[in-house]
């Protein structure tokens, strides 16, 4: 008896061996879930970016519901235009064109004096949804809109979504434009804008190095909102506990934040500082990259104070349009000093909105709902024929914003017909009502 240990040293083992089992378990169960963790990442990474369908929301946009489904449903001249990449896949594009600009008429022959813009879109849905958004720019832009589907996506050919993919998509809408035999009746490629949202941003980018790198005439100037340094970041951001691990599993790049101080066109940020899926910091980043590199190109940022990663563009107002506005004159002054007509749009929406330079000493960001210089004219009332705002009807643009069922989806469509697009071409207004 003499040589059993005291009693409360039994009970100090016990205590120190239990605690030992239960930071064994959970170190076991906290490495396991982290292990399942990374394992997803490296084997779904893709299906976790990319989202033809999501919910209830139909692939094809002839299942969208009606005012979705096309651009004639807004009686908007347009064309289709099925693009083949090098790898021998097809993608499904609308083009709508702007039928008046400068004197200049569909109907007259020759290439339009309206600028055009290719539209790339986010990371979930068909391009029919995207519609209300594009109506928007076509009509205060005073632009042909360029609507691209990605592979996998809508009308484009069944093929599994990924960054070397859609690469292959954006060059492939560049070799397209450049090929005299496609019958790109009113495009003038001098005159032709990129613009990518989110994912379409990186995309966007990319079309922007490879024109350069190809040595196609240059883009008249690129258009980025809310998108990201890289998928390397936003892992960072979205995934913490993965995010030591990433180098080992991480195969998607978009790395935004390299090939921004290449870009040697115009570039536009649109950046909405309240977005929560992608940090409000990346597109200051993007934008202090660009600004900061020796390139010598135009850079200029426009921020929405209340703008969330997918209703940027429905909470800028008017003075989102003009940063755009501003943007584009400022990208044809030249052209029109020399006696051209500049972009299609009233001049009189311009307003002096700031620039970024290099070398100049311009460089000051500008910030809406209040900052922007205000000017007595309305900016929807000469680009929308007479309309004192454009409603909007359809809410939401990526996987984090994107409806979650087909009832959600119709709910907000019977917005969008409750008003018909305007028979008067570009003279007539639109009206889409924001669901509150």
């Amino acid at each position: 008896m003499d040589d059993q240990p005291p009693i409360e040293d039994l009970t100090t083992q016990g205590i120190t061996t239990a605690l030992i089992r239960i930071c064994w378990k959970c170190g076991t169960f906290v490495t396991g879930v982290v292990a399942l963790a990374v394992g997803g990442l490296y084997l779904k990474q893709d299906s976790l970016l990319y989202f033809p369908t999501i919910g209830g929301v139909p692939r094809h946009p002839s299942q969208n519901p009606r005012r979705y489904r096309s651009p004639s449903e807004h009686n908007i001249p347009f064309e289709t235009h099925i693009i083949p990449c090098a790898d021998g896949k097809t993608i499904h594009s609308w083009l709508l064109y702007h039928p008046e600009n400068g004197g200049n008429t569909m109907s007259g022959g020759g290439k339009s004096n309206a600028p055009t813009i290719v539209f790339f879109h986010g990371n979930a849905g068909n391009i029919g949804l995207r519609l209300p958004n594009a109506i928007q720019m076509y009509h205060y832009l005073q632009a042909n809109i360029w609507l691209v589907e990605y592979r996998g996506y809508g009308d484009s050919d069944d093929a599994t979504p990924n960054e070397a993919g859609l690469k292959l998509d954006a060059e492939a809408v560049m070799k397209y434009v450049h090929n005299p035999n496609n019958n790109l009746r009113y495009i003038d490629s001098r005159r032709m804008f990129v613009f990518g949202r989110s994912l379409g941003g990186a995309v966007a980018f990319h079309m922007t190095q490879y024109s350069q790198s190809k040595n196609f005439a240059p883009l008249a100037g690129l258009i980025v909102e809310n998108t990201f340094l890289s998928i390397s970041e936003m892992v960072d951001h979205l995934m913490p506990l993965v995010a030591p691990l990433k180098s080992l599993v991480l195969r998607i790049g978009w790395d935004n934040g390299k090939v921004a101080p290449t870009i040697r066109v115009p570039t536009l940020f649109l950046a909405g500082a309240k977005d929560t899926l992608v940090p409000h910091s990346h597109m200051l980043k993007l934008y202090s990259i660009m600004k900061d590199s020796k390139v010598g190109n135009v850079v200029r940022m426009h921020i929405v104070k209340n703008g969330t990663h997918n209703e940027t563009w429905m909470q800028g107002g008017t003075e989102y349009w003009r940063a755009i506005q501003n943007f584009m004159q400022e990208v044809f002054a030249e052209e029109r000093s020399s006696g051209g007509n500049a972009v299609g749009m009233s001049a009189s929406l311009s307003g002096n909105g700031p620039i970024q330079r290099k070398g100049t000493g311009l460089t000051a960001a500008t910030t809406s709902s209040s900052s922007i210089a205000k000017d007595s004219k309305s900016c929807p009332s000469d680009g929308v024929g007479g309309s004192s705002t454009l409603e909007v009807g359809m809410g939401g643009e990526d996987a984090a914003g994107m409806i979650s069922s087909v009832g959600n989806f119709l709910g907000m469509a019977k917005e969008a017909t409750r008003s018909a697009a305007s028979k008067g071409g570009a003279s007539g207004s639109v009206a889409y009502k924001k669901r509150d």
